[in-house]
């Protein structure tokens, strides 16, 4: 009707995702320029929910043409909402690296990815007042080179657990989306460490070469990386209501993404009740 020649999405996630649906119903092409850490840019991969459930399809026909990152775009972004974008974008690398369609390719830009974030977002948060405006743009450009790079990942390879969680706490009981990421992750990678030991102790060394403090556990280190940072670490903060956890691990059993460790309801009602409380992994 407008008779448009193409989409332009200026802004994070949720942005680039009404973007993409409109390039889905309309083959237009797509400029996008992100203003978060989501990595919604770089996948051919759109989320839809409907009736109170979230589905992802995977297609050629929303992944962007154009990407224009500028770091200046970024500086406003509040520190609380850096950290938990980063996470988000975190998440899809730590899904690439024991996704069953992995590979050393991916594997090398998952673990810069986690690198390039987890190095950034100390800088971000502390240095809005202690750092140099040198020093603070070089973090941002890392977090939005990381987040490229996580997104990569995600467009590559396949989602698992921890995405199937964070769908079902989004889609049926609206949880923020990058919020619930930032719960989510310690508690997933903390399920799937016994079967994706390599996978896990690669995540921890990238953590550990961006925060030299970081824990040797991926699960811990990430718990301790957001909370210490003033992200939320509770579902219970988010407000989700406890009695609906039994609810949510029972929609998280069906139509299940592959995943390293079996999917047990009664394991992943312990995962959301640990969530859920804010515990710190095991």
């Amino acid at each position: 009707e407008l008779r448009a020649d193409c989409v332009v999405s200026v802004g994070g996630g949720s942005t680039i995702g009404l973007g993409k649906a409109i390039a889905l119903r309309t083959d237009l092409p797509q400029i996008v320029i992100p203003t978060t850490y989501a990595g919604s840019e770089a996948t051919p991969i759109i989320g839809q929910t409907e009736s109170g459930l979230k589905t992802t399809q995977k297609t050629l026909k929303v992944l962007p043409e154009v990407i224009i990152y500028d770091v200046d775009l970024t500086l406003s972004l509040p520190p609380r909402m850096s950290v938990t974008s980063g996470i988000n974008a975190i998440a899809h690398a730590v899904e690439a690296l024991y996704s069953k369609e992995a590979n050393p390719i991916i594997d090398l830009l998952a673990q810069e990815g986690i690198k390039g974030i987890a190095s950034a977002l100390p800088t971000i948060v502390r240095g809005q007042s202690e750092s140099e405006e040198s020093v603070l743009l070089e973090a941002r450009s890392n977090a939005l080179y990381g987040a490229w790079a996580c997104g990569t990942c995600l467009g590559a390879v396949g989602m698992s657990l921890h995405h199937k969680l964070c769908h079902t706490l989004g889609g049926t009981f609206n949880l923020p989306h990058a919020e619930t990421h930032t719960v989510i992750l310690p508690h997933a990678i903390a399920y799937n460490t016994p079967y994706a030991v390599s996978a896990m102790a690669k995540v921890a060394s990238s953590l550990l070469s961006g925060v030299s403090n970081a824990s040797a556990s991926a699960a811990q280190g990430l718990y301790d990386l957001a909370k210490d940072l003033g992200a939320p670490y509770s579902l219970k903060e988010l407000g989700m209501k406890e009695e609906d956890l039994e609810k949510a691990a029972e929609i998280a059993v069906k139509n299940p993404y592959p995943n390293p460790a079996p999917l047990e309801k009664e394991r992943i009602l312990k995962l959301l009740t640990d969530a859920w409380a804010g515990n710190r992994p095991e």
